[in-house]
């Protein structure tokens, strides 16, 4: 352990703690990147004790000129198969979350959802219809569209003024459906497609 100690925010609990260093390991590949020193520290908030993990790299005037990173836990991220440009939308409803501005993660949640509908090719004026619109051409079944109805109405809370609050659980609830919905979409249709066509191929050689 070195005397060095550090103030962060918490990526699990999400308050600000500060947590002596308890050890670093520098990296460096020159492929990779420049070099890189990861430091081990502990959240001290009595709850939550999580292990983490900062790393700030040397661009040439040392670590020290580096705002730190956190590089554990990591931040959630969508499969690369979901288009980039809803993988902007979703991350941008992750940051509202970790600022905690819960309304504004409703809205980029809904925002998610209406990006979705367009690039699934569904044209109708609203996002209710448009969701109507993906469960009749049998790209999202019965839950699925409730999930993603029930996402619709949530969003609504953050768009429009209602007077009411938005928990932190509503926020969480929202972006685990969303990042479902986009999964189901983008990345295991694909993968059930590609199964299926597999299995054709083994039973007509």
């Amino acid at each position: 352990m070195t005397n060095e100690a550090r103030a962060f925010i918490c990526p699990v609990c999400g308050v600000p703690s500060k947590s002596d260093v308890h050890g670093t390991v520098v990296q460096y590949d020159p492929e990779n990147g420049p070099p890189a020193e990861f430091a081990f520290l502990q959240c001290t908030h009595g709850k939550c004790q999580a292990p983490i993990v900062q790393v700030r790299e040397d661009y040439g005037d040392g670590f020290e000129d580096d705002a730190p990173g956190i590089f554990y836990p990591s931040k959630r991220r969508l499969n690369f198969a979901v288009p980039r440009e809803l993988r902007d939308e979703f991350e941008e409803a992750l940051t509202c979350f970790e600022a905690k501005a819960y309304r504004a993660t409703l809205v980029m949640v809904r925002r998610t959802l209406e990006g979705t509908c367009k690039d699934q090719g569904a044209g109708k004026r609203t996002l209710a219809e448009n969701l109507r619109e993906l469960q009749t051409q049998g790209k999202i079944d019965g839950l699925l569209a409730d999930w993603a109805d029930l996402l619709r109405v949530v969003g609504n809370k953050g768009a429009h003024f209602t007077g009411e609050a938005v928990s932190a659980q509503d926020a969480k609830d929202a972006l685990d459906f969303a990042e479902a919905f986009l999964d189901h979409l983008y990345v295991l249709r694909a993968r059930f497609d590609e199964f299926k066509s597999r299995q054709s191929k083994k039973a007509n050689p």
